[in-house]
């Protein structure tokens, strides 16, 4: 009988898994622009000057004693406008010292910046209740404030960050009276180096005599590489200053 030979079996192939496919991703190379700070106009800014207008018209129909602040660069670029709000009555009583709030406001209407004031007595010869006002910006997120020190003879005025940290000292002349001359207040860092100054202008005896009420013009001037927040204190500082010894 015919023996058949077994049919040799295949040797099983090792099993080896599909590679998938490797996705590679490509770099986006749109870039995230930050948004520009709300101060960006004093970003480039080293000398401010302000016109300051008193609202005739709310006065006489007592509707309360308001200043508005127009604030530009020396090529007469207007920067900011400056609104005065506070209680009807308290201008006819308190006038240079009388509590209120300013808000600040650039060209596209957008108020980017509050100063609120309360009231204080401001007494040289004894030191309490001095001036101190905050400072917003944008309204609602403080980043300092300037705070009056006391002393007999020379006005001087502390601006300190919204951490404490002191970052300038204002410092008047012995007389603060604007009379056929300009009035300066200097501006100091910390460490005392000089880092700019305010000055009131003298714009003659008609207008001291008549105008200065009604209208009147100052100035300030600053480093350029300060930071937007310390430019921002500085114009508030020099709003105070001009409501402290020149506002009727």
């Amino acid at each position: 009988m015919l023996q058949v030979a077994p049919i040799p079996q295949t040797p099983a192939e090792p099993y080896v898994p599909a590679k998938e496919p490797l996705v590679t991703t490509q770099p986006t190379t749109e870039q995230v622009t930050p948004e520009p700070h709300i101060l960006k106009d004093l970003a480039s800014v080293e000398r401010l000057l302000f016109t300051k207008r008193l609202r005739v018209k709310s006065v006489l129909f007592l509707r309360g004693k308001k200043n508005r602040f127009l604030v530009r660069t020396p090529d007469q670029n207007l920067v900011y406008t400056v609104e005065e709000q506070n209680s009807w009555w308290v201008g006819y009583f308190c006038y240079g010292l009388r509590p209120l709030q300013l808000h600040v406001r650039d060209n596209a209407g957008v108020e980017v910046m509050r100063i609120n004031r309360p009231y204080a007595c401001t007494s040289r010869i004894l030191p309490c209740h001095l001036q101190r006002i905050q400072v917003f910006s944008p309204p609602g997120n403080p980043i300092g404030t300037i705070e009056q020190q006391w002393a007999p003879v020379r006005p001087i005025y502390l601006v300190k960050k919204e951490n404490g940290e002191h970052a300038f000292w204002l410092k008047g002349p012995l007389v603060t009276i604007s009379f056929f001359r300009e009035v300066r207040f200097s501006v100091c860092r910390a460490d005392g180096t000089p880092a700019g100054s305010t000055c009131k202008r003298w714009q003659g005896l008609l207008h001291a005599l008549f105008l200065a009420p009604i209208t009147d013009r100052f100035g300030i001037a600053f480093d350029r590489d300060l930071t937007v927040e310390e430019k921002a204190l500085l114009l508030a500082a020099t709003l105070l200053l001009d409501y402290m010894y020149y506002d009727a």
